[in-house]
């Protein structure tokens, strides 16, 4: 089952609940843009996942979007807490098919509050960019305002993060530092 075939009903919270219960982090909100906020065992999983094949390889990310506030609605943050690994995919050195089996494993690794809040995959070689084929896939499958899409080329070290159905670049994503288990 994909994404888009469940309603998605959910209730964003105001940023500034996120910020007073994570003051060590220091985010710096500022503008109209979305910032990322990965933590660092999210990252880790992905890294390891694309960089395992010289093909293209993806997953999805999970965790929780934060608007700017109540009445304004606009996405302010978006935590990515897990990355989930596509295991099933065929990917070559310019293309990407992740079977539905990711979204069962997504769904068995949601913690409460958590969400499917976008989803990553590699341009081994190519650099970081969004194809026309990944912004039709952002379009049609992680279509939400938070909804982000992460590209990452192992071979160059290079990363990039887009947000909403349009794919809009977002201009700063911070690492989160490694938390205890169980912790926000």
């Amino acid at each position: 089952m994909r994404w888009r075939d469940e309603p998605v009903s959910i209730v964003l919270r105001p940023v500034d609940a996120f910020l007073a219960a994570h003051a060590d982090l220091h985010i710096p909100l500022s503008g109209d843009g979305a910032i990322v906020l990965v933590d660092d065992a999210a990252r880790r999983a992905a890294e390891r996942h694309v960089a395992a094949k010289r093909v293209e390889q993806g997953g999805l990310l999970l965790g929780e979007p934060f608007v700017r506030s109540a009445a304004d609605g606009s996405i302010a943050l978006v935590h990515v807490r897990t990355a989930v690994p596509s295991e099933d995919a065929t990917g070559s050195a310019i293309a990407l098919r992740m079977e539905a089996a990711v979204w069962n494993d997504a769904r068995a690794a949601l913690r409460p509050g958590e969400h499917v809040v976008g989803w990553f995959h590699s341009h081994p070689g190519i650099g970081a960019f969004f194809s026309d084929t990944d912004r039709r896939t952002q379009a049609a499958f992680f279509a939400q305002a938070y909804s982000l899409g992460w590209v990452i080329d192992p071979v160059r070290g290079e990363e990039a993060w887009f947000v909403g159905p349009d794919a809009q670049s977002v201009s700063a994503a911070f690492a989160a530092p490694a938390r205890p288990p169980g912790s926000a």
